[in-house]
């Protein structure tokens, strides 16, 4: 059965690649966060509560306690959805602003290899660290729940566009508090120093929860241009003001940190425009309902996101600032390998909430298979060039650092996988299902690295990360063959 796009709208982590380490205020997991085609510009400023389609109406508590797999899963209802042309068009539009977005990121780590060198750019990793980590985890699942909002169609928007500001306002702020906390408790003591700038980089959380939640309407709503603009411009906003000061000074790593703040207030802009009255007028839904709603969703982030930007902080730990420089340099050369099974997601989380049709053994057979093909076909591409493509862009001072971007290419292409499967899994109204295999990935991952670490060093990191993502590759295909199975069985 071919998979359809419809217009349910959800975000994986999730981008996310979840494990690539993204400086930018924006990420390319939200490519998975897409929706129909559902035209809520002209609504009224009126609110149309009466007409919204209740929780009670669904019948669906949300604020029980149980939350487990077997549980009833939260309601999924798409938006009315566009014509089959209007949506593979609105894909590929999506596509092509994801990779631009890769571009820039890969840009923006160049241009910080070349101005901190090897030693600043781990510096750098280590300031932002905490900022990346708690960036989804402190959305609390906030993403998932407007852009089921959005996806309802039932909404006023503009209010509804409010209250997505003022939730990421109030995320933005309680993850802020946590930034600065680890940073002051939670360095290695040779990093300590860098605590200070740990802690200025931690203010540009609120921008970033403000835009990230904010763009979940576009998304919810099927207003794919706005979507795509919004974020290639917060994504564009921090290489733009690196190249800049590099023009006009000389780039200190205190200069990119208060640039990097920078860049996250030029993301609050993008998403104000045109929004009336957003601090004073009317929102809906209050935010401590979007809270209570966002709690599975929230909980799945926590252990995902913890899982994918683990060598991240092992590294931090464990290895000297210079090798830490390397590593993370390496993280978004190898970005790319996610781009494409990431946004099969859009595909995938449709056809898990399609309550008309099922996924048949044969489909996941092919998703899977062509997903791995490919993803296998670029690896090996990758691998043959990267060598002498780091060092003619990088510089030869960053030559030890290939070894790392080897290791990290297959970790890379299976996360892409794996953002595809979270989709369909949070499609099926599933979003704690994943969570087991990623507490094992993740306690073998430490096993790994205590036994490698001695005699391999850092390396030893990224190959316990590509054995904690095979063992979730296996784990979540085996969930969604029995998902599949299991539906099958159910309807007939």
């Amino acid at each position: 059965m071919p998979i359809n796009p419809s217009s349910a709208a959800i975000t994986t982590s999730p981008e996310t690649n979840r494990g690539a380490e993204t400086d930018a205020t924006t990420d390319i997991r939200s490519n998975t966060a897409s929706s129909g085609s559902a035209n809520a510009g002209g609504r009224s400023e009126h609110f149309a509560g009466e007409n919204r389609v209740t929780d009670e109406r669904q019948g669906i508590d949300w604020t029980r306690d149980d939350w487990s797999v077997d549980a009833p899963p939260p309601p999924i209802t798409p938006a009315i959805p566009g014509g089959l042309f209007q949506r593979f068009g609105s894909f590929i539009q999506t596509v092509g602003f994801a990779f631009a977005i890769v571009g820039l990121q890969m840009a923006q780590g160049i241009l910080l290899a070349r101005l901190l060198g090897p030693e600043g750019r781990g510096q750098y990793a280590t300031a932002v660290l905490y900022v990346q980590i708690l960036l989804y985890i402190g959305l609390f699942g906030g993403l998932e729940v407007i852009c089921r909002y959005a996806a309802e169609g039932n909404s006023d928007i503009v209010r509804l566009r409010r209250a997505a500001m003022w939730l990421g306002i109030t995320t933005g702020a309680i993850t802020t508090v946590g930034v600065l906390a680890c940073n002051v408790f939670a360095l290695p003591a040779d990093k300590q120093f860098l605590m200070p700038l740990g802690c200025l980089c931690g203010l540009s959380m609120i921008g970033q929860h403000v835009m990230l939640i904010m763009t979940a309407i576009d998304r919810g709503s099927g207003h794919y241009t706005a979507y795509n603009v919004r974020r290639f411009i917060a994504a564009a906003a921090f290489p733009a003001l690196l190249l800049i000061a590099a023009v006009v000074s000389e780039v200190t790593l205190a200069m990119a940190c208060v640039l990097f703040v920078a860049a996250s207030l030029i993301s609050i802009a993008t998403c104000l425009i045109g929004l009336p009255r957003p601090l004073v007028g009317p929102s809906e839904p209050p935010v401590g309902r979007l809270l209570s709603e966002s709690r599975p969703y929230g909980f799945s982030m926590l252990v995902t996101d913890l899982f994918d930007r683990m060598d991240l902080l092992l590294v931090m730990w464990l290895v000297p600032l210079i090798t830490q420089g390397f590593y993370a340099a390496m993280v978004p050369v190898v970005y790319p390998l996610t781009v494409i099974p990431n946004t099969l997601g859009i595909f995938l989380f449709n056809a898990g909430a399609d309550q008309r049709r099922s996924l048949t053994t044969q489909d996941v057979h092919r998703v899977l298979g062509g997903s791995i093909a490919i993803q296998t076909l670029s690896t090996i591409a990758f691998m043959m060039v990267i060598g002498p493509l780091v060092r003619f862009i990088y510089g030869e001072e960053f030559t030890p650092a290939v070894e790392f971007a080897i290791w990290l290419a297959p970790v890379s292409a299976i996360k892409g996988i794996l953002q595809g499967l979270d989709s369909y899994v949070k499609g099926r109204g599933r979003p704690l299902a994943p969570i087991r295999c990623r507490i094992a990935a993740a306690i073998l991952m430490l096993a790994i690295t205590g036994w490698l670490l001695p005699t391999e060093g850092a390396i030893a990191i990224a190959k316990a990360a590509l054995v904690g993502q095979v063992v979730c590759l296996i784990w979540l295909s085996a969930i969604i063959y029995g998902d599949v199975s299991a539906s099958k069985n159910s309807s007939g």
